[in-house]
């Protein structure tokens, strides 16, 4: 993580624009500068800058992000052979138990959204690829974190503590740790309402040829449909089994 000294301000400033512009979707001059509590002039610096790289649009009702990033997102999503390997898989696997299935990895201590697919019955949530949630709170998360060194989940939850999404999120050190041993010991995670309420979810990390964790892959679906036998043996083994063959692709690509 980068010191204050080793930053720079213009710089962190161009990232708020685009960060404010992401949570609002338009704005305009005006609300830019008084948010972001800087002058118009410099604002206005930093907006035109933007445009005149194609990062940022201008509207009627102000300044949007532009379809750079589109571009930008989905080069990281390829540049990769493992993420490309992992989409196939999610898509499979969705396909299958008929529910909705994603692909995470970890990246500064947050779960990131690389890919997901919808089955036929799944239900839908408010995700998206690209989109960052607690590491602890989603099944992928958890089982990332049960490949990881103590050190490192020390580090994670120094820096982004253990927020409770939902009143059924884990949201102290000790339920923590015992989620990630219960993972160990079973070869996958378990997140029953974690971060969305009433969805429950089945997570198994996607290790590298070398040994290290690269993500997670799981499962989610209404609690109606994620408990019993279902739970407990249909979707581990659909799960353990989709992630076994992805491991075997990534290790012989």
């Amino acid at each position: 993580m980068a010191t204050d000294d080793e930053t720079i301000g213009a710089v962190g400033r161009t990232l708020d624009v685009l960060e404010f512009l992401r949570e609002h979707g338009a704005a305009t001059l005006s609300t830019v500068a008084t948010e972001l509590d800087v002058s118009k002039s410099t604002a206005h610096r930093h907006l035109r800058t933007l445009e005149g790289r194609e990062y940022v649009v201008e509207h009627d009702d102000g300044f949007h992000l532009g379809l750079r990033f589109l571009d930008l997102g989905e080069f990281t999503r390829r540049c990769r052979p493992e993420y490309r390997l992992a989409k196939e898989k999610v898509v499979e696997l969705a396909d299958e138990v008929d529910e909705r299935v994603q692909f995470m990895v970890e990246e500064h201590g947050r779960a990131v959204y690389v890919h997901q697919h919808s089955g036929r019955h799944a239900v839908e949530a408010n995700t998206h690829p690209g989109k960052r949630v607690p590491i602890h709170a989603s099944a992928a998360g958890l089982a990332i974190l049960s490949e990881l060194p103590s050190a490192a989940i020390d580090r994670i939850t120094d820096r982004h503590g253990l927020s409770a999404v939902t009143p059924k999120t884990l949201s102290t050190r000790e339920a923590l740790e015992r989620e990630l041993q219960a993972t160990c010991d079973r070869g996958y995670s378990i997140n029953d309402q974690g971060i969305i309420e009433g969805l429950r979810a089945v997570g198994a990390p996607v290790t590298g040829p070398e040994g290290g964790v690269i993500g997670g892959l799981s499962i989610s679906g209404p609690l109606h449909r994620m408990e019993g036998e279902r739970l407990e043996e249909r979707i581990p083994s659909l799960l353990l089994g989709a992630t076994n063959e992805l491991e075997l692709n990534i290790a012989y690509q």
